[in-house]
């Protein structure tokens, strides 16, 4: 398989050029933050009171219902809730992986997606379709119920044993839906909610979901081997699971998710990327589907060893000391040490020891830990080590802000195929992510500017990916562009698009995360 061409301008041609390019690639961000006004105060809105719900019910299970480290949270609740509700209440509902307040879609960020997913589990544990909270919700009608949500256990009561709850405390302003009679509402009204929409846009709701819980759960994990504490692996084991069903129906949707680049939420949205990434090369390699979500599970934790390195040296900006780097070199042997010891995992699964130990040794062994005896690099850390390097090499981090361009990174590990990485599993990754790698800003021979969604069908047109047209040919943003597929042909056989160049997108801090999410 070729290499990634340049498709860098001569210098005669660059500067004028790349001043228009990046011209264009500013009107683009501020033209994509274009709409209505209303409607984006009102997403502001609705995710500040999603945010301050998760705070309110995360801090009662802390502190009980009387503490005053919920003054704030209870606060800022009764004053959206005022703010929102003019002449009804506000609710909060949740259809298949789908957030509404009210009856609209509350569409949330790469970044909101954690908190987002806390909600939906733990609206989820309970079976509630909808929460509704009237103007006359009180301070105290907020304590208590947050207190019974956490206090009364999913496992053995009922959602109507919660509304009794309530009822009991004479709270009326705060009401618990059931998704059943959600449902029984929308066929007798003929809406039929989320049910019939748009099945892309489910899966991509299923897929961000996905996302936030496995990012989730790599958060949880992590502190509790920081603090010591029983691990807990079924919400990991369920988001995993989740991704792998996902990456059947449409691999090319999960794997645009990867395209987030947070250097503060590295850690987390790193080791889900690198899940996302190994299962989409081990699917390739003809991983059973059950072995699929086992590989998963051990790539999410292949970074738990960077638990035993103080946060003050992990999140460093400057240059690490001699010792710092052997801590960190050293990050490997601890994580398999730390998943063995730990209280909530019995008989360490191979897997999961490899992708720990072996993802940065390297095919020729020239990476580390270094070795004294012979060693057989198993598959999993063959996969992992592609997988780990493409996506931290395309993300910015906190000691290193300036990520390189998918493209890039790619001709890199060519460079390093057969040596560092197995030849055989890189050109299968590169089918995963496309010659022209997802995630990419191109520019076709209409002038128009687009973004890799997914790469072609055949490898025959390995350069001719599926795009969505983002900018018209005089640079206007087109907020809702078509999707394009470049192996299309016009009546007399000709093509009707082509790339006829790159655009680095770190270069110009263009971030395409935002059509995958």
């Amino acid at each position: 398989m070729n290499e990634p061409k340049s498709q860098t301008p001569t210098d005669e041609q660059s500067q004028p050029l790349l001043t228009h390019e990046k011209s264009l690639t500013q009107k683009i961000g501020h033209g994509s933050e274009a709409g209505d006004i209303l409607d984006q105060q009102m997403v502001m809105l609705g995710f500040q009171l999603i945010v301050q719900l998760n705070t309110l019910i995360k801090t009662s299970r802390i502190h009980g219902r009387t503490n005053a480290a919920l003054d704030k949270p209870v606060e800022t609740m009764l004053t959206l809730i005022h703010t929102l509700a003019h002449d009804h209440p506000v609710t909060v509902r949740l259809q298949d992986d789908f957030l509404f307040l009210g009856d609209n879609h509350l569409k949330v960020s790469a970044q909101q997606m954690v908190v987002v997913s806390s909600i939906i589990d733990a609206m989820s544990k309970w079976k509630i379709g909808g929460l509704t909270f009237s103007s006359a919700v009180t301070s105290q009608h907020l304590r208590e119920f947050a207190y019974l949500f956490v206090s009364l256990d999913p496992a053995t009561k009922t959602l109507d044993d919660f509304r009794q709850a309530l009822k009991q405390l004479t709270i009326a302003t705060i009401e618990l839906e059931d998704p059943r009679e959600l449902r029984l509402k929308e066929e007798m009204d003929g809406s039929g909610g989320v049910a019939n929409a748009d099945p892309k846009l489910t899966h991509k709701a299923k897929s961000k979901a996905a996302y936030g819980q496995a990012g989730a759960a790599v958060g949880t994990l992590t502190q509790s081997v920081r603090d010591g504490g029983t691990i807990n692996f079924k919400q990991a084991k369920r988001a995993i699971q989740n991704i792998v069903d996902l990456m059947m129906q449409d691999e090319a949707s999960l794997l645009g998710l990867t395209t987030l680049r947070c250097h503060d939420q590295y850690t987390h949205n790193h080791s889900v990327n690198v899940a996302l990434l190994s299962i989409a090369l081990a699917n390739r390699a003809g991983y059973p589907k059950v072995e699929l979500a086992d590989l998963g599970l051990a790539a999410l934790f292949h970074d738990m060893g960077k638990s035993t390195i103080p946060l003050d040296v992990l999140n460093k900006p400057g240059e690490f000391t001699e010792d710092e780097w052997a801590a960190m070199r050293n990050h490997p042997t601890e994580g398999v040490l730390s998943l063995a010891q730990l209280r909530g995992i019995t008989n360490l699964p191979a897997r999961m020891a490899a992708a720990s130990f072996e993802h940065h040794m390297n095919l020729d062994y020239s990476g580390y830990p270094k070795l004294k005896t012979p060693w057989k690099l198993s598959l999993t850390g063959r996969i992992l080590s592609i997988a780990d390097c493409y996506d931290a090499m395309t993300s910015s981090r906190v000691y290193r802000r300036e990520p390189m361009s998918p493209s890039k990174v790619l001709s890199m590990m060519f460079g390093k195929s057969g040596k560092s990485f197995d030849a055989t599993l890189l050109k299968l990754f590169v089918n995963c992510v496309g010659i022209v790698p997802i995630g990419s800003l191109v520019v076709l021979n209409t002038e128009e500017l687009a973004v890799v969604l997914k790469p072609a069908m055949e490898k025959t047109d390995a350069e001719r990916p599926l795009v969505k047209i983002i900018a018209d040919a005089h640079g206007n943003p087109l907020d809702n562009g078509p999707e394009c597929d470049l192996t299309e042909k016009d009546d007399t056989g000709d093509y009707r698009h082509s790339i006829i160049r790159l655009i680095d997108n770190t270069e110009y801090k263009f971030d395409t995360s935002r059509y995958f999410v």
